[in-house]
């Protein structure tokens, strides 16, 4: 899949210091942006995904990007783990060892959830819809766009409401509402 050459980076300097978040193309921090915050704090996501090597990309780059991030690796997992920290949205992998992401989805409480996922068709988009979604990333995706798109789904969601990302996204019929 080639997931690794995403990194913006990973571990440790030399002298055991955390790294420092990367510079965007346009030279400003992304912290600086905003992408991580919401209304002037920090968004905590709670990742979900069996996968190491997708578990670190993501967390690595929204990280990077300001985003608190709260790990689990199983579905009952993010269930116990979206009680105990109340993320501000759930990013979510259909296929996890024990109980699926569109059972957790369901579970999971009032927490926007946005799949990610291998699975592409229609079918199971709409499923994640179904399961209350507000947004389905196919995988393989961009990871260093990850942040930004979470921060706009968020956005729009405040804003205009569930249907209104997923038309922003799918091209959902305007006629529906939430």
């Amino acid at each position: 899949m080639g997931v690794a050459a995403a990194f913006v980076y990973a571990g440790e300097v030399g002298d055991g210091t955390p790294p420092r978040a990367p510079r965007h193309r346009s030279g400003e921090n992304p912290e600086d942006t905003g992408i991580g915050r919401f209304a002037g704090r920090r968004l905590t996501v709670l990742l979900v995904e069996d996968d190491a090597a997708m578990r670190l990309v993501c967390r690595v780059n929204l990280e990077a990007a300001g985003y608190a991030v709260v790990i689990a690796t199983t579905g009952s997992e993010a269930i116990e783990r979206a009680r105990e920290v109340e993320p501000d949205v759930v990013l979510l992998d259909v296929m996890l060892p024990d109980v699926g992401g569109f059972e957790v989805a369901r579970q999971v409480g009032g927490a926007p959830v946005v799949f990610l996922s291998a699975r592409v068709s229609e079918v199971d988009i709409e499923r994640g819809r179904t399961a209350g979604a507000i947004d389905y990333v196919t995988k393989p995706f961009d990871p260093l766009r990850l942040p930004r798109r979470l921060r706009e789904d968020l956005e729009e969601l405040r804003r205009n409401g569930s249907s209104s990302v997923w038309r922003m996204r799918f091209g959902i019929p305007q006629d529906e509402r939430d």
